[in-house]
């Protein structure tokens, strides 16, 4: 688990110091095809577990109400927040 995090800190660090100059059109090819392979093998080790497949259906759900309940929320304190300060423009 280290090993992952070790390599996920050390690529923002480069991506923060880099600030996208050196990335040319090619580079930026790989990255999505890389990013394509990735999320297709995280898929298809999902697949495979048939515990974790069969439970899908509840996480779904239970991320359905938390991501509408957290989109409900901050609506409303955007709201009251802007009702709070008045236009101050």
């Amino acid at each position: 688990m280290l090993i992952f995090l070790f390599f996920l800190l050390t690529g923002i660090v480069f991506g923060y110091f880099l600030n996208g100059k050196y990335i040319n059109k090619t580079q930026k090819v790989f990255l999505n095809i890389s990013i394509l392979l990735l999320l297709f093998f995280m898929g298809a080790s999902i697949g495979k577990d048939p515990e974790l497949f069969d439970k899908i259906a509840g996480f779904g759900f239970q991320a359905f109400v938390i991501a509408s309940s957290t989109i409900v929320f901050s609506i409303i304190a955007v709201f009251i927040v802007v009702n709070f300060m008045g236009n101050k423009q």
